[in-house]
């Protein structure tokens, strides 16, 4: 036997492994040095992540890069072809969907989206929960491998987003304030602290918000801590008292107060207007109530 009869061929994977159904395919391979794939015409809205090593691949005739790293999105209709790195093993996982799955509004934004994004740690999951299914998943959770593969390329757009955003130079004060209420959504809040937290003035921060959310710091923080109020009344047992001592609110009345301003229901109508259920005698009954222009509850 030829000494050399073990060696990776050029264009044959390392190893492979696949999860897919009838519309979608997750897949995880690698290549020897100098392996190639294509030129082949794209069917599908694919995924393509750099675990280790790189590829240069022409897409129409145009060159586009990939390292480690970073994930590539090639849509369908697009003549492809891949060169692998040439001196060392390239490991890359990927995302194939139908376009029979993908919804109008999704193939829009697929084609206005960056190429190339760096890979995000929520969509690197996404990508192993689909690998990690097991084979019987193609026949008895088909389903599931779709939702999966819908969410993997959903969370793909909206790492552009997020990266648009970046781009058009967000403040990092901004960031931090928007971090801070994400993570403090229960503690006492006013301006002062809400600045200290953002590493700026209140009155900067305050242009800020203006500027970039067209509200006040405040005004965004009881409408943020109102939608949590309102989905823990739609979602769990939790008694009114209980949901605004949770969401950082000083009062029930002071969260029902922000529920009427926002969904013009009080809370128990609310969370009867969510269970399907009449309300109890004597309580607040999900009607419509008339919202006056004026100034808003603190």
């Amino acid at each position: 036997m030829p000494k050399d009869s073990h060696a990776p061929l050029k264009n044959i994977p390392i190893k492979i492994r696949t999860t897919n159904s009838a519309r979608v395919a997750f897949g995880d391979v690698v290549y020897g040095p100098g392996g190639t794939c294509g030129p082949r015409v794209q069917a599908d809205y694919q995924l393509v992540i750099i675990v280790t090593g790189s590829a240069h691949i022409a897409v129409d005739g145009e060159e586009r890069a990939l390292a480690a790293g970073q994930v590539g999105l090639f849509l369908p209709g697009k003549r492809e072809h891949f060169a692998f790195a040439p001196d060392r093993r390239t490991h890359h996982t990927w995302c194939a969907l139908h376009p029979s799955l993908v919804p109008a509004e999704v193939a829009e934004a697929c084609r206005r989206a960056a190429p190339v994004l760096p890979v995000a740690r929520r969509f690197e999951q996404l990508i192993e929960l689909g690998l990690a299914l097991p084979l019987t998943a193609a026949t008895q959770a088909h389903a599931l491998i779709d939702a999966l593969g819908l969410a993997a390329l959903q969370a793909y757009l909206f790492t552009d987003t997020r990266q648009e955003r970046r781009d058009t130079d967000e403040p990092d004060a901004l960031r931090r304030a928007l971090a801070w209420i994400g993570a403090s959504g229960h503690e006492a809040v006013d301006l002062p602290a809400l600045a200290r937290a953002a590493g700026v003035s209140p009155a900067q921060l305050v242009k800020l918000f203006k500027r970039h959310l067209g509200t006040t710091p405040l005004r965004y923080v009881w409408e943020a801590r109102t939608r949590r109020g309102v989905q823990l009344l739609r979602e769990t047992g939790l008694t009114v008292g209980e949901v605004a001592h949770r969401c950082g609110f000083q009062t029930p009345f002071h969260f029902s107060r922000w529920c009427r301003e926002l969904h013009g229901l009080p809370p128990r109508a609310l969370r009867a207007q969510a269970w399907g259920r009449i309300p109890i005698a004597g309580r607040a009954a999900p009607v419509h109530i008339s919202r006056q222009p004026a100034t808003s509850p603190p």
